[in-house]
């Protein structure tokens, strides 16, 4: 059996507007005030936890394609073309047939909905004063000191702030200094592939200077192993066949082909006697001959004594003559001694100053341009027995009276200079302009030849 406690009482009428979110008894009264923060005031608040917007957007667009999906409607297979002659009209498939007119039925509706009634204002609530009053006072320092409590969190702010920041000027000056030592291994790669790539090209030139020299060598030698087989057999041929025709008819005179009576006569008869005859009379002349020589002797005897003897001082003398001839030959040997020691000197401290050079930072080369005066070229003496140098004639472009010294151009740049200097625009400014390496001595670039128009031949 059920069995209820408390009296029975009538069932109050529902109130139409919603009560008030504090009691009269706890309004006044902090403990129960939901915005004032209890407990530890260092601890964090607990915060409900938020989804992760990802997450959230993920979940969306699966949402957003699930109902793609199910809005999508399956495709129909469309219709075939009619056929000649016939057409496709729409007609209803419904159970229910619908009437089709050219004009929807239209009709006319009105409805009006009730005012709303605004809510009153709730009259000022003065409640009655019943009970006994009470109160709270919170004294300084009882819920906490701000300045003491903030200093922990201060110094961790300030400590971790000044630690960072600390981290950051150390990661910079890490990157400066890195940064720094790769320009620095930068420049000095980039030094070393310029000396090797300046190397490289010297030795180039050097080797392709041989290779020109060895071929012109074998060129050269091939051309004079070819004349002097030309020679050899042109004189083998002259000798061998130079008296042939003589011989042949030698041998068929003796062979008696052509022989002669009167000619017979003559050898076998007339000359042995004219052969006497003649001997006999070279005889008495030589006789003759021979007293006359006699008498001459005797006499130039005589008269050559003194010429004898100024021979005899003349002879002395050339001797005297040949004996400084080859001292003076002995004193040119020794300067010529003199001058290859000076100049392997000079070649040794010039391999030294380049060895010097290749250890010292490469000089960047002065590139200028230069007006070559015609006719282009100058020769210098080197030395004595030495073939000249030939040197280009060239100013400043800038001013045209600065004279540039000691260029030395390459055997193919001065065969290309001197086409330069027969071009007739170049004959008509006398020169033309190049570009030299002032560091270097050399021709760095030419300009081209102009080209010649040829001239037609009018009728």
């Amino acid at each position: 059996m059920q069995s209820f406690s408390a009296q029975p009482r009538a069932v109050g009428s529902r109130p139409k507007y919603r009560a008030d979110e504090y009691d009269d008894q706890n309004s006044t009264n902090l403990m129960y005030d939901k915005r004032v923060v209890r407990g530890n005031t260092y601890a964090a608040l607990v915060m409900p936890q938020q989804p992760d917007p990802r997450e959230l957007e993920k979940q969306r667009e699966a949402q957003r394609q699930r109902l793609a999906r199910a809005n999508r409607t399956q495709k129909r297979v469309g219709t075939p073309e009619p056929v000649m002659g016939r057409k496709h009209i729409d007609i209803q498939t419904d159970t229910y047939l619908e009437e089709l007119t050219e004009r929807t039925v239209e009709f006319e509706a009105e409805t009006q909905t009730d005012f709303l009634l605004d809510r009153p204002h709730s009259p000022l609530f003065m409640p009655a004063k019943v009970g006994q009053d009470t109160s709270t006072q919170i004294e300084e320092g009882e819920l906490f000191d701000f300045d003491r409590e903030v200093e922990p969190v201060l110094e961790v702010l300030v400590g971790k702030t000044l630690e960072q920041s600390m981290m950051e000027v150390l990661e910079e000056e890490e990157l400066a200094s890195i940064r720094r030592h790769q320009e620095e291994f930068e420049q000095a790669r980039n030094a070393e592939l310029l000396e090797v790539q300046r190397m490289e090209a010297v030795e180039t030139r050097r080797k392709e200077e041989a290779d020109r020299r060895r071929q012109q060598e074998t060129a050269k030698k091939e051309q004079e192993d070819q004349i002097t087989r030309k020679v050899m057999s042109r004189s083998m041929a002259r000798s061998y066949l130079g008296g042939l025709p003589q011989r042949i008819l030698e041998e068929l005179e003796d062979s008696g082909l052509f022989s002669d009576p009167k000619e017979l006569a003559v050898e076998q008869d007339f000359m042995p006697w004219l052969v006497d005859a003649v001997a006999k009379e070279v005889q008495e002349s030589q006789e003759v001959q021979q007293a006359v020589e006699g008498v001459l002797a005797s006499a130039i005897e005589d008269v050559q004594k003194p010429f004898v003897e100024a021979l005899q001082m003349g002879a002395m003398r050339q001797e005297q003559v040949e004996h400084a001839m080859l001292r003076q030959r002995e004193e040119a040997r020794e300067r010529e001694t003199l001058l290859k020691q000076e100049a392997d000197r000079i070649s040794a401290e010039q391999k030294a100053m380049q060895a010097w050079e290749m250890l010292v930072e490469e000089v960047p080369p002065e590139i200028i341009d230069v007006f070559v005066r015609a006719p282009g070229l100058v020769a210098k003496e080197v030395g004595e027995g030495e073939e000249p140098v030939q040197l280009l004639d060239c100013v400043r472009n800038e001013d045209r009276e600065a004279v540039v010294p000691d260029i030395l151009p390459t055997p193919d740049q001065i065969a290309h200079i001197q086409a330069l200097l027969e071009a007739e625009a170049n004959k008509e400014a006398g020169g033309f302009v190049a570009q030299v390496d002032l560091t270097s001595k050399v021709v760095t670039e030419l300009p081209a030849v102009p080209e010649v128009a040829p001239v037609e031949d009018e009728d």
